[in-house]
């Protein structure tokens, strides 16, 4: 064998791979209830490519699932997506901040190796790469959760510039800045989406200030709490990111999906979908 045939064989074995997910996972989306919550894939595929990344980004839009990103900013300004702060658990950066590398320099770094080594040479991609692959590449409406966990004054003006650019305000929000930042994109953009997390005690108070756009409910909802949203004008989504059998929890996603959510986070959307196709199919039967 050449030097180098041996990582092309595991890229195509894995393009493959993820080839027939897309074909397969299609044909589930297509008899699945046309009711059904959009699935937001936290941080992307990430239990099948790494976190964060375009090819995590890609799949989910392939298989016509949603997904939440991590805004981040480099030194010289530039908007990547990352989650962490520090490099080292997601790339082979040093024990350094994001915000103390420039972009020429983070580009340098492996963000897909850590995962399996098929993904050696990934790069953090940019938030304008991410938005134009979106895009180039969504199938319809879509969800994207934009969390902000550091932008600076330039930043929010980019991020603004750059949803119109891509024409992307419809189909994406924003969340986890505070609330002045929250009233800073809106005076930039009105059109921009503000969502924020939201437990079940503090529903009145978060309708009282009409700031939100979005709902990201913590708690497993009453469709009546649901419809008393809906009826607000506000979008309803669940928030169950996060690994572990508390998070994989078949009965709290048909809880969700009878509730009549309108999307909902998680770390297993395809597993997911396969417990609400195989209900249909029971009451089909």
């Amino acid at each position: 064998m050449l030097p180098g045939e041996g990582h092309s064989l595991i890229m195509k074995s894995i393009n493959v791979r993820l080839s027939l997910f897309c074909i397969c996972f299609c044909v589930l989306s297509q008899v699945s209830s046309a009711a059904d919550p959009v699935l937001i894939a936290h941080r992307g595929m990430l239990r099948h490519a790494p976190e964060n990344t375009l090819p995590a980004f890609r799949v989910c839009l392939d298989l016509r699932i949603g997904f939440e990103l991590d805004i981040r900013t480099t030194k010289d300004g530039e908007l990547v997506i990352i989650h962490d702060d520090s490099l080292p658990r997601t790339t082979n950066g040093p024990s350094k901040s994001i915000r103390d590398v420039t972009w020429a320099e983070a580009q340098q770094l492996d963000a897909g190796r850590w995962f399996d080594p098929a993904f050696a040479g990934t790069r953090i991609p940019t938030l304008e790469q991410t938005l134009k692959l979106i895009k180039e590449r969504k199938q319809g409406d879509t969800i994207i959760a934009l969390n902000i966990k550091q932008l600076n004054p330039d930043g929010e003006k980019k991020l603004v510039e750059l949803l119109e650019k891509y024409d992307l305000f419809e189909d994406s929000f924003a969340f986890d800045q505070n609330a002045e930042m929250s009233q800073r994109l809106k005076k930039l953009n009105p059109r921009i989406r503000i969502g924020q997390n939201v437990n079940r005690k503090s529903i009145d108070a978060r309708l009282k200030e009409n700031q939100l756009d979005v709902f990201l409910l913590t708690f497993v909802a009453e469709k009546a709490e649901v419809d008393r949203l809906k009826q607000q004008g506000k979008q309803v989504l669940f928030n169950f990111g996060g690994a572990g059998d508390a998070r994989r929890n078949p009965v709290v996603w048909k809880q969700i999906r009878a509730a009549g959510v309108e999307g909902m986070l998680t770390d297993y959307p395809l597993e997911c979908r396969q417990v609400w196709r195989d209900a249909d199919q029971q009451t089909k039967n």
